[in-house]
């Protein structure tokens, strides 16, 4: 254990998360699809989207019936490379491996599968998604929205309009680390604001600006509606317009697209405006497979990004105590040293707590510190 952390078996928590899942009134098979999502954030290194959320986000949700356990979602349209699906407000870990798994399937069959989701809910880390088109030889692309919630104001607004917006891309390679880009379109996600809030410390400059664009470094100015989150790249002289642009397409795409809410809506202008935005329900989905077969030779392709890869982690770095890497690469060295995860010690307190109200079971802490 270290001051910050502690370090689980993969197999324990998954175990744990599972029965926290059951305990809720979920099948087994749902509980274990949400666990292995949800787990995935904190064994690759984003654990802003892992079981940090699994109280607040998803048991807490459930209980109020704001996620319907019993949902069962339902195929709206369907064509030989497309399905739109409608998750009848059920659970977003459990549909949305669902939905890669149709667009995977879709993109064997006919090289390429678009599947879009509505009435969801929070998926979890995008990057999960994706991670199972590479671990069948194709390109993976997944994106949600936040529905009607919003977060972020529209560049030069002063209202909340757009969510976080995720997007991720996992593409294989055949000697390197894959590439792997998992990433909000505001400039950083909520939960780092929130650890930072937890742990009592500040915040870089450039996530939050107060309402005459000055810089906010209190965490709790966030969640007194004095500091607002930004788009990826700031201002518009930094380059804000292209997070901007990028959270607009993420609504387009997962809301437009699929009949799901999106975070610009004409309600935010009436009384209460805030009040709907909040409601958080209607999220949408987008999952992309490319089968790289149907544009070239998998094994081709893989050479050719190891070289690309590789070009890159040749390229002297600025700093002698520095490396030049890329999206990916640091996850996989981090999670290929062990079988251990590692939690916040705040995160698994609530944990534990959590499953001692439930009569679980709660993992054990295991002794051995990654040196990496």
């Amino acid at each position: 254990m270290s001051n910050n952390v502690v370090y689980i078996k993969q197999k324990s928590l998954h175990q744990f998360v599972t029965e926290i899942f059951t305990s809720q009134g979920l099948s087994s098979e749902d509980s274990q699809i949400a666990a292995k999502v949800l787990c995935y954030a904190d064994e690759n290194g984003f654990d802003t989207h892992g079981v940090t959320n699994l109280e607040r986000i998803y048991v807490e949700r459930i209980r109020d019936g704001r996620i319907n356990k019993d949902a069962e979602s339902s195929v709206i349209s369907e064509s030989k490379g497309t399905a739109v699906i409608d998750a009848n407000n059920g659970l977003g870990l459990v549909v949305g491996d669902y939905a890669m798994d149709m667009a995977i399937q879709k993109a064997r069959d006919v090289g390429i599968g678009c599947v879009v989701v509505r009435q969801s809910s929070h998926f979890g880390s995008a990057g999960y998604y994706t991670s199972k088109a590479l671990n069948n030889g194709m390109i993976g692309i997944a994106m949600t929205n936040l529905g009607s919630q919003t977060i972020a104001r529209p560049l030069g607004g002063s209202i909340n309009m757009i969510g976080t917006n995720p997007i991720a891309v996992s593409v294989p390679s055949k000697n390197n680390p894959d590439f792997v880009l998992d990433m909000s379109t505001t400039v950083v996600a909520t939960g780092k604001i929130r650890e930072a809030q937890r742990r009592g410390e500040s915040i870089p400059e450039g996530w939050l600006v107060n309402d005459e664009g000055h810089p906010q470094t209190d965490p709790n100015a966030y969640y007194e509606g004095t500091g607002h989150l930004q788009m990826l790249g700031g201002s518009l002289e930094t380059g804000g317009a292209k997070g901007y642009g990028l959270g607009l397409l993420v609504d387009i795409l997962c809301g437009v697209l699929s009949g799901a809410s999106v975070g610009p809506n004409p309600k935010l202008f009436e009384p209460g405006g805030e009040a709907h935005a909040q409601k958080d329900q209607n999220i949408g989905h987008f999952f992309l497979a490319l089968n790289i077969e149907a544009f070239r030779p998998l094994l081709e392709f893989q050479k050719s990004m190891d070289i690309m890869l590789g070009t890159l982690l040749d390229c002297p770095p600025v700093s002698s105590t520095d490396k030049v890497v890329y999206p990916g690469y640091l996850e996989y060295m981090r999670k290929k040293e062990t079988d251990l995860v590692p939690i916040n010690t705040n995160v698994f307190e609530d944990l534990a707590a959590l499953g001692t109200r439930l009569s679980l079971a709660v993992p054990n802490i295991e002794s051995e510190v990654l040196n990496l």
